[in-house]
C-alpha cells in the first residue's frame, strides 16, 4: 500500500498550487466544449468538476502507483513538490482514445441535458469540486477550497448547478453546504432528463456507483430514466442503496486491493455489458476487465 500521508500531502500541494489534484492547469485538459457550440447564458451552469476530464490521466497515474506499491520507491512521492512532473510527460502516457472518450461523454451530457432544460457552460466557473480531499480525510483543505468555489459561483451569481457525475453532485449538494454553509440548488443530470432514446436493442445490467445508491439515493430515478427510454437491462443482487463499489478512490492508496475489489464486482455483474454513470467506476470496472460503458454513450 502506498503510504496515506504521500498521497494526501501530494494531492494538497496540487491544490493549492492549481486547484487541481495532478497538479494541471484546467485550460490543459477541459477542451470538450471548444469542439460544440454551447450555450453561455441560461438557467442551469453545467458544472463537470472536472472529474470526466481527469480520469483518464488518474488511470495513467495508478498504472505507476501499482509498479511502485510496497517499494521503497513510493518515496518518489514526497519529491513532487520539488519536481513536478510535466504535463507534457503525463499527457504522453495517457492514451489519447481515453482523452478523447472523456471529451465526448460531457458533450453527448451537455446536448442530452440542452434537449430537456435551459443549460448553459462557462468555462472560468468550472473548477474540480475537492472531493479527493474530502474522501482521504484532509477536511480542512476540503473547506479551503469548498469556499473558494462557492465565492467563485456566488460572485457570477449562480443559482442552479447541474453535474454529470455522482462525485460531483455529492460535493456540491451535500458537502459544499455543511463545510461553507452556501447552498446552491444542484441536480445530477440524471434528475432533469426527459427525453433520451436508447440507441442499443442489447441487455445491460446496471452498476450503480456509491454516490448516487447509498448517499444520493438515485437508484430509482437512474432506472426510470433507463425505461422510459427504452434501455432493456437486468437487475443484480447487490445495487441501489446496497450497490457493491467499484473499488475507488482506493486506487491511489493501493491499485493492487482496488483492482480485486473491482474484479470482485465485475463477477458479480455477469457477462452482460456493463452501464455505469461515473467515470472512477468505468475506469475502475475496465481495468478488471469489465465491459463497461458510461450511460450518456447508451442514449441519444
Amino acid at each position: 500500500m502506498i503510504k496515506p500521508e504521500y498521497v494526501v500531502k501530494l494531492l494538497s500541494e496540487n491544490m493549492k498550487k492549481t486547484r487541481n489534484p495532478l497538479g494541471i492547469k484546467n485550460e490543459k485538459t477541459n477542451n470538450w466544449w471548444k469542439k460544440v457550440e454551447i450555450s453561455k447564458e441560461g438557467d442551469w451552469l453545467f458544472f463537470t468538476g472536472m472529474l470526466y476530464q481527469l480520469t483518464p490521466y488518474i488511470e495513467a497515474t495508478v498504472k505507476f502507483l501499482e509498479k511502485i506499491e510496497n517499494s521503497r520507491l513510493q518515496g518518489l512521492l514526497t519529491l513532487s513538490k520539488a519536481f513536478p512532473v510535466p504535463f507534457s510527460l503525463l499527457k504522453a502516457i495517457t492514451p489519447r482514445e481515453a482523452r478523447e472518450e472523456a471529451e465526448t461523454i460531457l458533450q453527448k451530457v451537455y446536448f442530452l441535458l440542452a434537449k430537456s432544460v435551459d443549460v448553459f457552460y462557462a468555462p472560468h466557473l468550472d473548477f474540480y469540486s475537492g472531493i479527493l480531499l474530502y474522501d482521504f480525510g484532509h477536511d480542512e483543505a476540503f473547506a479551503e477550497h469548498a469556499k473558494f468555489v462557492c465565492k467563485r459561483l456566488e460572485s457570477a451569481g449562480i443559482e442552479k448547478i447541474v453535474t454529470p457525475d455522482p462525485h460531483t453532485t455529492y460535493a456540491l449538494k451535500v458537502l459544499y453546504p455543511k463545510f461553507t454553509g452556501v447552498e446552491f440548488d444542484v441536480k445530477s443530470y440524471i434528475e432533469l432528463l426527459s427525453d433520451a432514446k436508447s440507441l442499443f436493442n442489447e441487455e445491460f445490467v446496471i452498476h450503480d456507483p456509491c454516490y448516487y445508491g447509498r448517499y444520493l439515493e438515485l437508484s430509482d430515478r437512474v432506472r426510470e430514466v433507463l425505461n422510459c427510454a427504452g434501455v432493456k437491462y437486468r437487475g443484480v443482487r447487490y445495487s441501489g442503496r446496497l450497490t457493491n463499489c467499484c473499488g475507488g478512490p482506493v486506487e491511489a492508496l493501493s491499485p493492487k486491493i482496488s483492482r480485486e475489489i473491482a474484479r470482485l464486482r465485475v463477477e458479480e455483474l455477469g457477462n452482460s455489458r456493463i452501464i455505469t454513470f461515473c467515470p472512477i467506476c468505468l475506469a475502475n470496472l475496465r481495468r478488471a476487465g469489465g465491459n463497461a460503458v458510461d450511460f450518456s454513450m447508451v442514449v441519444g
